[in-house]
């Protein structure tokens, strides 16, 4: 698999994401193109491809004045899942954030989304505390850190 850089031209692949995330996450939190192209343009998005075909996305934005990143989200085909896909594009920025000096990634996941937490507790990252109908009334996130200097 591919480890690539998303940027502005790359229509097809951005294509690609958008599709991947309306599969992943439907109309209750897929990125659409008004999100996106302001990652791809004023943050990180990255991917794994597979024959040109996008098989895994991430994207991070940079908290201003800090040495944070904010991984804003992460998603597989499918039919992809369950081989270390996620968890490879994970090892790949991280290494990518910390050559550019930044110090800590942090991210929000929804507590019931047991295979996401669990993913991420594997990749080194630890709850620092929970975010109380941080979406709307009852809708919590786990807010989690990991330090990668």
């Amino acid at each position: 698999m591919e480890f690539i850089e998303v940027n502005g031209e790359d229509r097809e692949i951005i294509k690609g994401i958008l599709d991947l995330e309306n599969n992943a996450f439907g109309d209750n939190g897929a990125i659409d193109i008004w999100t996106l192209k302001p990652f791809v343009r004023y943050g990180k998005v990255f991917a794994l491809l597979e024959n040109d075909v996008v098989v895994s996305a991430i994207e991070f934005i940079h908290k201003f004045d800090s040495k944070e990143i904010y991984l804003f989200g992460v998603s597989t085909r499918e039919e992809f899942r369950g081989r270390g896909c996620a968890k490879k594009l994970m090892e790949r920025s991280t290494q990518y954030f910390k050559e550019k000096g930044m110090e800590k990634i942090s991210l929000t996941v929804a507590p019931e989304n047991k295979s996401a937490v669990g993913l991420y507790k594997k990749m080194g990252y630890i709850i620092e505390n929970i975010q109380n109908s941080e979406y709307g009334e009852g809708v919590d996130r786990l807010y989690m850190v990991k330090k990668i200097i």
